[in-house]
């Protein structure tokens, strides 16, 4: 019996990093981040099984429970290293690796359990509130026009990159990228962003609007 109950709360301990995680991930997910939901998920529930398993050899009285948690924290950098891209003079990646760093720290307290579950909610909050509400403040701050672009053309999820590069090489600042409706061969991406000026956001529309597959374009200032 005292198995089954261990055994049920290593369960409830794996499901709260897989949904920290899922949480963050989704986030990252939205705005079509090199490491998205699964990667996220992966990450904070991998570390809740480090320190999980740190504290059960750490229980035979021989090791320091703090060692292997130290290794995660280290070993993030090369995985989050992967997710950093550099395109001429930008760089980009760079919210996504912290975003992979923040959440092995998030399931690292969550394997830890007691106390430390609550600062891995808290935790995950912030981070979310962090990555979603701070951007939009960020682009807030900057000189710019504030846009919503919808374009609607054939293939989209296989041309998410293209449209996002003719729009970032354009000088756009892209804040949140969805899909609005799709069907097998059709869909509407509502991109959220900035515009130097409104001429530069209809020259490029314009620029759009005749590529390839592309069937329509709205856009509107707010």
């Amino acid at each position: 019996m005292p198995y089954l109950t261990q055994g049920l709360v290593i369960l409830g301990q794996l499901v709260v990093a897989l949904l920290c995680g899922g949480l963050i991930g989704y986030q990252r997910e939205k705005l079509v981040r090199p490491a998205g939901l699964r990667t996220h998920v992966l990450v904070c529930v991998g570390s809740a099984i480090y320190m999980l398993v740190s504290i059960a050899v750490a229980d035979h009285g021989r090791y320091d429970p703090g060692r292997i948690a130290a290794q995660v924290a280290s070993g993030m950098g090369f995985l989050g290293a992967g997710t950093i891209i550099k395109q001429g003079n930008f760089v980009r990646g760079l919210t996504t690796a912290a975003s992979l760093w923040t959440v092995s720290a998030v399931g690292l307290a969550v394997g830890l359990g007691g106390a430390a579950m609550g600062i891995a909610l808290v935790g995950t909050v912030v981070v979310y509130w962090a990555l979603s509400a701070l951007r939009r403040f960020e682009l807030h701050i900057e000189h710019g026009h504030a846009f919503n672009l919808e374009v609607t053309m054939t293939d989209a999820r296989q041309r998410v990159d293209w449209l996002h590069e003719a729009l970032t090489t354009a000088g756009m600042e892209l804040s949140e990228l969805t899909f609005t409706s799709e069907d097998d061969h059709l869909a509407t991406i509502s991109l959220d962003g900035f515009a130097p000026t409104t001429e530069d956001l209809q020259q490029v529309a314009t620029r759009l609007l005749g590529a390839p597959g592309v069937k329509s374009v709205q856009w509107t200032f707010r």
